[in-house]
């Protein structure tokens, strides 16, 4: 894993741009780094850029061929006529050419940092940009904003028809974060991606149906916890390391089912959380048995009282 020390700017630079309103910080992309180029040969010979992108509650990467690059700069510069011009252009030829790849690679982060930095803040808010680092996917207020949308339209019939829950690691990530954040800042209400949490942790408490599964590569690694799921009776982990999973023996008492897919590479990781253990001495999941035990996975069903 390559350190991204080094590439960050100054705690105090002016790269770490802190707008505030009403005492309350935006939460914007603060900076973007593309520290790394890679060559692939599928479909075609191409090269991709590892963009990692910083807010101020967290951090994830996306991987960006220059054509993307490109359609992001025609959308944007036909909005704001500042950026006309200011692209790295195309070459005929060489362009898998370390020299070329290590040039684009600076121009590119020159042109996002100057999309990000821009005075304007209509140019790093717009809908291009955003899409573009996968902040809809990945960041606190867009992802909680889109779960507060899905469960007003869903919510219901969920918890009426005993449907699962499905929730992504980051997802799960984000409504704890979430909790932390005092308040929504005016420019997110503008946005529309204020929402009624409320009534998103209500239901998050009440519904007994969850599976947690990765929805994107970016799910991969992600550590996330479940203790919100206070309402949960039947829990399935799938393809997600169970030790990423914060919180399981909080809810040992009540979890009738439990059924870890490709999760576990040692019992000890699903039935001991060490954390707790410490703090509570009664850590081991002593109502659940084991009912089926394979390479691929591991079912635990309830004892039934």
């Amino acid at each position: 894993m390559t350190s991204l020390q080094g590439s960050l700017p100054e705690s105090a630079s002016g790269l770490w741009r802190v707008d505030r309103e009403y005492g309350v910080p935006t939460m914007r992309v603060k900076h973007v780094v593309i520290h790394e180029a890679h060559v692939r040969e599928s479909p075609d010979r191409h090269v991709v850029y590892r963009v990692d992108v910083f807010t101020q509650e967290r951090n994830w990467c996306v991987y960006r061929r220059y054509s993307e690059f490109l359609r992001l700069h025609e959308k944007i510069s036909d909005v704001f006529k500042m950026f006309k011009g200011s692209f790295p252009p195309k070459q005929l030829s060489g362009n898998l050419s370390p020299a070329v790849i290590e040039q684009r690679r600076s121009a590119l982060e020159h042109y996002l940092l100057k999309i990000i930095n821009s005075h304007n803040r209509d140019v790093s808010s717009c809908s291009a940009v955003l899409r573009f680092l996968d902040m809809h996917k990945n960041d606190v207020y867009h992802v909680t904003s889109t779960l507060c949308r899905y469960v007003r339209t869903f919510g219901e019939a969920i918890l009426h028809e005993k449907h699962f829950f499905v929730l992504s690691p980051t997802q799960l990530f984000c409504l704890h974060k979430r909790l932390r954040i005092p308040n929504v800042d005016a420019d997110y209400k503008a946005d529309a991606v204020f929402c009624d949490l409320g009534s998103l942790y209500d239901f998050v408490s009440r519904v007994d149906k969850v599976c947690v599964k990765p929805c994107s590569l970016q799910d991969h690694g992600v550590r996330s916890e479940v203790t919100l799921l206070r309402g949960v009776k039947e829990l399935q982990i799938q393809t997600v390391s169970v030790s990423l999973v914060k919180g399981l023996a909080s809810l040992q008492l009540q979890i009738q089912r439990l059924k870890a897919s490709q999760a576990v590479t040692a019992m000890k990781d699903l039935l001991i959380d060490c954390v707790m253990e410490r703090k509570t001495q009664v850590s081991v999941w002593l109502n659940v048995r084991v009912f089926v035990a394979c390479y691929v996975g591991m079912w635990l069903y309830g004892m039934g009282g």
